[in-house]
C-alpha cells in the first residue's frame, strides 16, 4: 500500500496479537525491528511469531528481536549493512540450544543466513554469533564473501565462536571488537584460520581487569594475520598501572605482518 516507502521503523510489544509480520516492498530501504527478550512471554503465546521480510531492494537492516522466527522471502542481493541481535526464539537458560535434530529451526537459521549474505558490512551480538556457533557444529555455515567490515559485541557468551564465524568471511578486511566480559582463559582458543584479507583490527572496550586475556587476544590477530597493518585498542580500557605492563607486552609479541603498528589510543 506504500510504492514509494523506503524506511520503516517497527517496535514491536510482548502481548501483541500479530502472529505474522510481513514486510513486503519493492522500494523499501532501511528496515529496522524492535522486539522484546522476554522469553516466558513468547511460550504462553498461542501462535509463533513470524517476521517475513520481501524487499529485494532493502540496503539496511536492523533487528533487535530474539522472540521471533525471522524468514528471509527474498534474496537480499542490494544489502549493505546490517545490525543482529536476535537468538531465533531459542531460549537463553539452556547452553544446548540448538538441537542437531531440529532440522526445521535450523532450516530458519541457514535461510536467515544465506538471504543476508551479500551484505558489505555487519555488527553483530555475541548473542548471534553463539547460534551460528551451534548450528556450525551441525553443518557449514554460509560463506559471507562481500563482508569486509565486521563489529562483533560480546556480553557474557564463549569466545571461541568468533574464530568459527570469522572462518565464513574469506575477504574480511576491518574487525572490531567490544567486550563486556573479562572472556578468562576461554579466549579465541583453537585453530582456526583467519581471513588472509584481514588488515584491521580494532578493540573498541576492551576486557578489564584482566592483562592476560587481552594480551592473549591481541596475540592471536598479530600471530595469525598475514597482512595486518594495524592492530588498535584504547588505554583508557586500563589502570595507570596496568598500562605500561600492556604495552610493553604487546610490543614484545610477534608479528606475522612485518609492518603492522601497534596503536593506543586514549
Amino acid at each position: 500500500g506504500c510504492p514509494v516507502l523506503e524506511s520503516l521503523y517497527v517496535e514491536r510489544c510482548p502481548y501483541e496479537e500479530v502472529g505474522v509480520f510481513r514486510v513486503r516492498s519493492q522500494s523499501l530501504r532501511s528496515f529496522t525491528l524492535f522486539g522484546h527478550d522476554d522469553y516466558e512471554v513468547e511460550k504462553e503465546a498461542e501462535v509463533p511469531r513470524v517476521v517475513a521480510i520481501d524487499a529485494p531492494k532493502l540496503e539496511y537492516l536492523e533487528l533487535f528481536e530474539d522472540q521471533t522466527r525471522l524468514s528471509i522471502m527474498s534474496n537480499l542481493g542490494a544489502l549493505v549493512k546490517v545490525d543482529i541481535d536476535t537468538r531465533f526464539n531459542l531460549p537463553y537458560e539452556d547452553r544446548d540450544m540448538l538441537d542437531p535434530n531440529d532440522m526445521p529451526k535450523r532450516k530458519i537459521i541457514r535461510d536467515f543466513l544465506i538471504g543476508i549474505s551479500n551484505v558489505r558490512d555487519m555488527i553483530i551480538s555475541s548473542d548471534t554469533l553463539e547460534i551460528i556457533y551451534d548450528l556450525s557444529r551441525c553443518e557449514p555455515i554460509p560463506l559471507f564473501r562481500n563482508l569486509s567490515s565486521l563489529r562483533a559485541n560480546f556480553f557474557h557468551n564463549r569466545w571461541e565462536m568468533l574464530p568459527v564465524f570469522l572462518e565464513s568471511c574469506p575477504n574480511l578486511k576491518s574487525l572490531s571488537l567490544s567486550f563486556s566480559k573479562n572472556p578468562g582463559n576461554q579466549i579465541l582458543l583453537g585453530p582456526h584460520r583467519l581471513p588472509p584479507t584481514l588488515e584491521h583490527v580494532k578493540v573498541v572496550k576492551a576486557m578489564k581487569g584482566d592483562v592476560v586475556a587481552f594480551v592473549k587476544l591481541a596475540s592471536y590477530f598479530l600471530e595469525k594475520s598475514p597482512i595486518l597493518k594495524k592492530f588498535t585498542f584504547c588505554l583508557d580500557d586500563f589502570s595507570e598501572k596496568e598500562e605500561p605492563v600492556i604495552l610493553a607486552k604487546l610490543l614484545a609479541l610477534p608479528r606475522l605482518s612485518s609492518s603492522c603498528e601497534v596503536v593506543a589510543l586514549r
